[in-house]
């Protein structure tokens, strides 16, 4: 996966036009480490809301309720230590339910992958 995503961050680093999986891929692994580096407080913090609804479009259209859910649990309550602290424990509870997340990206996306 790594190598992948290292892959096509260098393909759209300087398009100024960005796929809806990509950014979704960009999104769900930053939420997902910047909790884990130094808590999720720092991921909604800075939040890009256009960003943001395009994560939030596309796990809608795939019904993964439960991380959309705790996703949009912490939009705009950056500042609530006791929400951040959920969000950030359930992270580290469903680091495979994540994982198999972004794995289905580069799965629903294959052909992108293997034409580069």
């Amino acid at each position: 996966m790594v190598e992948l995503f290292t892959i096509a961050y260098s393909f759209f680093r300087e398009q100024s036009t960005l796929p809806d999986w990509y950014i979704e891929l960009c999104e769900i692994l930053n939420w997902q480490a910047q909790s884990d580096r130094s808590g999720v407080w720092t991921y909604y913090e800075i939040l890009n809301d256009s960003i943001a609804a395009i994560l939030i479009s596309r796990l809608k259209a795939k019904e993964e309720n439960e991380i959309l859910t705790m996703y949009m649990t912490g939009i705009d309550k950056y500042n609530d230590e006791t929400i951040m602290e959920h969000i950030d424990k359930w992270i580290w509870k469903n680091e495979e339910k994540i994982y198999q997340y972004i794995t289905d990206i580069f799965i629903c996306n294959k052909d992108w992958c293997y034409s580069i």
